[in-house]
Formats: structure tokens, sequence, C-alpha cells
């Protein structure tokens, strides 16, 4: 895009501050993880300067976003919303090759993107609306959510396009204006969701700058950014914390997962066994909330691992476009050496390795980052592939004697972000959930379900982040309080 509010799509962005685009002569080139010699495009980085220069035309803007009745601000989300389903089938050909998530997938998840401007809608004047309390002796108390200000969002490479309209769209809902940062990995499909809205709002609201670790260091350490929201790893939410701390800014993060799914005796083993399936190894497993462990009961797991084996089989790898592919390639070089080395880690223990799946494309295989989706069939708990997030095709199965002792080693992580119980008994669920050290629970399902994705605030506990995100509670994350005492006319408080 030479303008933030074309049609068409481009695949070599410039900065976009201010409602202008900025070209710079550094760049960052991206490319296509299945076919690595491939690039798809290039953005430009922004320096520390450029990062003044972005903060201050939101400084300029947000004043007159705030002042914007709720009403008007709706509309333009809806302008949008539809403006992204305009440029759907070729954003999703394009986020598909940067990021390497079946096409299938990513068109899917656009629909995700262009709703999540449409659902704030539901709930913005209700979230927004003053409270007002009275007293016996006249006394008035109003209480309003106002916004930060400036707001930085950096967003990850895994899910782009869906994770960059659920962050920036609520923050600017509530009345700030932002300063978006995509991730160096998958920057083409985030920065034009970005320039899409920079496009329909009001110069300055939004602006968009690309670059890595040294960009994202001089927006988190802005002294005039009010907030800080962040998607990704513990690694970088460390640093982020450390710069913010600086200038006590406050800190939005919603980090990995090691989520436990738990299929008790009575379950419906060949619903369980496709569902897990279809969480795991979805996005190749390069999902924060995906199935990564599962606990089965002894006496049911030979079975169970049949079913498994049986259901991974049957994925279909490769060529994110390749409309036969249900799965593509990891997105870089390290995920797909990280992976890799835990796999080989099972192997030399011993443990029952199964490299499953269907490969479209032999020939191309060693021209990608790609890896078959894999089974460890008789992993230990304290395996090192069940004690990390892999954020990958792989998915190792434990056998527990019971429930207590599943439970136990459910929970028995540092992360806590999601689960799953798989029962035929909506009480046993709903006790087995009401124990889980975990920021959600679904049940036989491990993704969620149309009414969970619109109402349930997404976040962990433990070290899986900070705050919440979507559904009506993830904008009170862009919101503070201010408070109005009125005391009338009867002399000052004592």
């Amino acid at each position: 895009m030479t303008t933030a509010d074309q049609t068409t799509l481009d695949h070599r962005l410039g900065l976009f501050i201010d409602g202008r685009d900025v070209p710079r002569a550094e760049v960052i080139t991206v490319s296509n993880p299945a076919r690595t010699a491939e690039t798809v495009g290039t953005v430009a980085v922004g320096t520390a300067a450029d990062v003044d220069a972005a903060v201050a035309a939101a400084e300029r803007a947000q004043p007159g976003w705030e002042a914007t009745p709720v009403e008007e601000r709706l509309a333009l989300f809806a302008e949008i919303a539809d403006r992204i389903d305009a440029v759907a089938e070729d954003l999703a050909d394009l986020t598909a090759r940067e990021n390497g998530s079946a096409r299938a997938i990513i068109r899917r998840e656009l629909q995700g993107a262009a709703g999540a401007w449409r659902a704030v809608g539901t709930y913005l004047a209700e979230r927004l609306a003053p409270e007002e309390h009275h007293g016996d002796a006249g006394e008035r108390v109003r209480v309003e959510r106002r916004p930060f200000g400036v707001v930085g969002c950096i967003v990850p490479w895994n899910a782009p396009l869906l994770l960059t309209a659920n962050k920036i769209a609520p923050a600017l809902a509530a009345g700030n204006a932002i300063v978006l940062k995509p991730s160096p990995l998958a920057p083409l499909g985030a920065s034009t969701i970005g320039r899409i809205a920079a496009g329909v709002l009001p110069a300055g609201v939004v602006n968009v700058l690309n670059g890595g670790g040294e960009t994202g260091a001089a927006l988190v350490g802005h002294p005039r950014v009010r907030k800080v929201s962040f998607t990704g790893g513990g690694e970088t939410a460390h640093h982020i914390l450390r710069q913010a701390a600086a200038n006590l800014t406050g800190v939005h993060l919603e980090l990995g997962g090691n989520d436990p799914a738990l299929v008790l005796d009575d379950a419906d083993l060949p619903g369980a066994a496709d569902g897990i399936v279809a969480s795991a190894f979805r996005r190749a497993g390069q999902v924060c909330f995906a199935a990564k462990r599962v606990y089965v009961p002894r006496r049911l797991a030979e079975e169970f691992r049949a079913r498994l084996v049986e259901s991974v089989d049957r994925i279909a790898v490769g060529d994110p476009l390749d409309p036969r592919a249900g799965m593509g390639p990891l997105n870089n070089a390290g995920q797909l050496e990280k992976v890799a080395a835990l796999v080989a880690g099972a192997r030399e223990a011993g443990r029952d390795v199964r490299e499953l799946g269907t490969v479209l494309d032999p020939e191309g295989w060693s021209g990608g980052h790609f890896h078959r989706p894999t089974l460890v069939l008789d992993a230990e708990h304290g395996d090192e592939l069940v004690r990390q997030e892999q954020f990958g095709p792989v998915l190792p199965v434990v056998a527990y004697d019971d429930l207590d002792e599943a439970v136990r080693m459910a929970n028995d992580t540092e992360y806590g972000l999601c689960s799953s119980v798989w029962t035929a008994d909506p009480d046993r669920a709903q006790q087995v959930s009401s124990r889980i050290e975990a920021g959600m629970t679904i049940v036989n399902s491990h993704l969620f379900s149309p009414t969970g994705t619109a109402r349930i605030p997404f976040g962990g506990w433990k070290r899986s982040g900070i705050g919440w995100e979507g559904s009506p509670h993830g904008i009170e994350e862009y919101l503070q309080f201010h408070s109005t005492d009125f005391q009338g006319h009867r002399g000052p408080a004592r």
C-alpha cells in the first residue's frame, strides 16, 4: 500500500506515521516458510526517531479521537471490518505465504479479524457508561472510565491478523491512539490490518512501525506511551517488564501456555482423539492455547493411542496455498530446530515416537520449515517434551492411574493458559474444571465455541500472562478510572 486506504495489497511496506507512508532504506525481507528461497515482501525498519514521531502523532490525535461519540466510532469500525472483508482473499494468500498456516485457516482467521471490529459494538456503550452513586446526605459520586492516551501494541507472528484486530480494536474503542508493531517474522498481514484501520480513522490515531528488538524497546521504553499490550513469548515479556518499569508504564501480557487435555474414563474416545488432534496440530501446533499434552487413564491408553495415530495420520502436510494441505510448515528455522530437538530427545530416551501424516510434495520438503505431525505415545510427565511449551506439531501422551494424579500433573507447570476436560458427565467436568489452575477450561473440545469466542475473557494464570483480552472484559485493559465526589456547598469534608 502506498496510502492506507487502498484496497489492493502491496508487499513492500514503509512505516505509517500520522496518516503518511514513510519509506526507509533499511528493510526486513520476509521469506516464505514453505519455500525459504522465495521472498514474499519487505517492510521498512523503524528507528528510535520514528518511534518518537509515531508517539507524537498519536498524542496529537488522541484527544480528538477520545471526544468522538461512541456511535461515530462504531460506524468507523464497521467500515474497517468491511474493508478487511473486501481484501480478504488477497490478504489470505499473502498471510499464508509469510506465516505458513494453511490458507483455509487464515481465511477463517480473517473472518474473526473483521468480526473483532464489529463485536465492539455489542458492549462499548455499556462499558463506557459512567456509574452514579448517591448518599443519604445528598452527596453524589460519579465513576468514569477513561483511556490511557497512547498505547503501544506489539503482536506476534502465529495468528497475526486476528491477534492484531483483537488488540487494537478494543484499545481504539476505549479512546486511545495506538502505535502498532508487528512481529518481524510475519509483519505484512498485521501491518495491512493496521493500515486499513489507519485509512478509516483520523490521521495519527493508528501508526504502524516495523522492526526488531530495538524498535520494540524504543516503543516500550518511551516515556509518553502510557500502556503496552504485548502478545508473545515469556522471554520477550521479561524484557518488556524491565523496560516498562523505568516509566512505571502499565503492561498487558498475553503469553504462552502448556495446555493439558484430560481424558476421563467415560469420554467418547474417538471424539476426544479427533478433537485433541484438531487443536494440537492446528497451525502446526503454533498456537498458545493448543492442546500440548494429553493425560489418559492407563486402562484406556492403548485404545486411545491407536485412535490418535489414526487421526493424526490423516493430516496432509504441504504448501499453505495447496487446498489439500491441513498443515503447513513451521514459521521459522528457530522454531523448527526447537521442535526437532525435543523429538530427538524423546527418541534418545527410548520413547515411542511416531512421525505421521501425508507429505504432499516430497521433493519440496527440504526447501521449507516442515515437520511431520508427531506423537510421543508413551511420554512421562517429567519428560522435557511434556514440561516445555513445544509450540510445534508434536503431542506427548501420558497415562495416569487416578484422576487426582491427572489433575496434579495438569497443574504441575509454570503455565496456566487453557485446558480441556473430556467426559460424558457435565457435573464431573465442572468438578475437574474447578480444580485446574488455568484461565480457561473447555469441555469436550480444545477450541472455543462461538459463544466462548465472544464472551470468554482470554488470558492466563501464572506465567501465561497479566490481564485479559477479548470479550467485553478485554476493553478494561485499555481504560483507567476517574472518580468525582460531589459534596454540594456544605463546605469541605471532614
